[in-house]
């Protein structure tokens, strides 16, 4: 089993020199950890246990239901809506959609009756997830000593258009472990923030002092804690210097169960995107 590192979220925002060196070590390598949230965004641990309701009532409809609520109006590299793969399904919302307006509304015509009927909780939740990673960028672009036009925040405006979002997942665990479909991954967003009840997400835990690797499984949470791990364009930012973990999703041994995670990806704004796409052409 992992041994994770909690960062002090609180402690973060306050600016604090010894929270935020550890930010960058734990950043740097594993490149995942744990982040307290307790006295930081106290909403989204309240809110937790009815977003888990939710994922359980919209996953137990019928196939046909959910394949209404695939999205057929997006990019190739976006996630919004349902999808289904052979290990998982899963549901996404654009924090971004949550904020086009109509009249005086919030528009959520794009999500279906069971989170249309809870869309301020939705919203707020994923608002909240967001705002409690944003210190992070601040506070990881001073210990980096990045220059203003480089600082991670400018690259993750709430004005600007992203694919930040809440994803609902229901991956089971399989009757038999050997059934398990490898889905070995990095993140390609920002940074991914994680909740979950079970023992079943596995990391590649990088030492490079001595140069080697081992794979553990995350522990249940810390108390008041989410997961939090590096990816793809937070270590792209960074020069490297901070390292997206790959990782997958399997279990301990055979047996059926349910299973669920909330989780919000922080990504970057979509310019971004397309600007280190049109490089790659």
């Amino acid at each position: 089993m992992a041994n994770l590192s909690v960062v002090n979220l609180r402690k973060l925002i306050s600016r604090d020199e010894a929270e935020m060196q550890k930010l960058l070590q734990v950043s740097t390598a594993p490149g995942v950890f744990f982040l307290d949230l307790r006295l930081g965004s106290l909403l989204v641990l309240e809110n937790q246990a009815e977003i888990y309701s939710l994922a359980r009532t919209y996953f137990a409809q019928s196939q046909d239901d959910k394949m209404k609520d695939a999205r057929l109006d997006q990019q190739p590299d976006q996630d919004r809506g349902y999808k289904q793969s052979e290990c998982d399904e899963t549901f996404e919302m654009s924090l971004d959609e949550f904020h086009v307006k109509n009249s005086s509304n919030i528009n959520v015509n794009h999500l279906p009756p069971i989170f249309r009927q809870k869309s301020d909780l939705c919203h707020y939740f994923s608002h909240e997830c967001h705002r409690a990673l944003l210190p992070l960028l601040s506070c990881l672009s001073t210990s980096l000593s990045l220059p203003p036009d480089q600082a991670l925040s400018t690259f993750h405006r709430e004005s600007e258009k992203s694919d930040s979002g809440l994803k609902l997942i229901y991956e089971p665990c399989k009757p038999l472990l050997s059934e398990v479909v490898d889905n070995l991954h990095t993140d390609s967003g920002t940074f991914t923030l994680l909740f979950y009840d079970g023992i079943g997400l596995e990391f590649e835990l990088v030492d490079k002092t001595c140069n080697t690797t081992s794979w553990e499984f995350a522990p249940l949470l810390a108390e008041g804690c989410a997961l939090v791990n590096v990816a793809d364009s937070l270590a792209r930012l960074s020069g490297g210097v901070l390292h997206s973990p790959r990782h997958r999703v399997t279990q301990i041994g055979d047996g059926f169960m349910e299973r669920y995670y909330i989780s919000y990806f922080l990504r970057p704004e979509r310019a971004l995107k397309e600007k280190w796409a049109s490089e790659t052409q």
